[in-house]
């Protein structure tokens, strides 16, 4: 008997059993989007939302929109640094350029003009983590919105 021959119901069930377990959605099924929209405003930055809630371990797109309004051009930053520490990251894409970070880490994403960047992500730590947004221009000018994971 060939060695192929041995080993192929072994293999076969260790592929059974392990499949379930070591299956990643984001090859099969697209992540959740999540928008937040930020633009200047007389009172200070205005976002689109003011709190989300994930659950842990699903896949999820933050999709971070810089709008210009008449207050003037977007020069945020977005600190993510908790959420992206205790997440699993996929793709971080800015206007058409993909990186894929398999899991590397970055502190904050900051535009300096109108545009988007976004990142896809599982959530693997339930908790409540506050996004700090800062105007560039004037680091008094802040606002934030919490991500609640479950």
């Amino acid at each position: 008997m060939t060695s192929i021959k041995r080993f192929t119901p072994l293999l076969f069930g260790l592929a059974t059993l392990a499949g379930p377990a070591l299956a990643q959605p984001a090859g099969f099924t697209p992540p959740e989007d999540v928008f937040v929209e930020a633009s200047l405003t007389e009172g200070g930055i205005a976002l689109s939302t003011q709190a989300v809630t994930l659950t842990r371990g699903d896949y999820y797109r933050l999709n971070l929109a810089c709008v210009a309004s008449e207050a003037g051009e977007p020069e945020f930053n977005f600190d993510a640094g908790r959420l992206a520490r205790d997440s699993h990251l996929r793709v971080l894409t800015v206007d058409t350029i993909e990186v894929y970070l398999q899991g590397l880490s970055f502190r904050a994403l900051q535009c300096e003009g109108v545009g988007t960047v976004k990142f896809s992500f599982y959530p693997m730590r339930a908790g409540e983590y506050v996004i700090e947004v800062t105007d560039e221009a004037d680091e008094d000018v802040t606002a934030s919105f919490t991500v609640t994971v479950e």
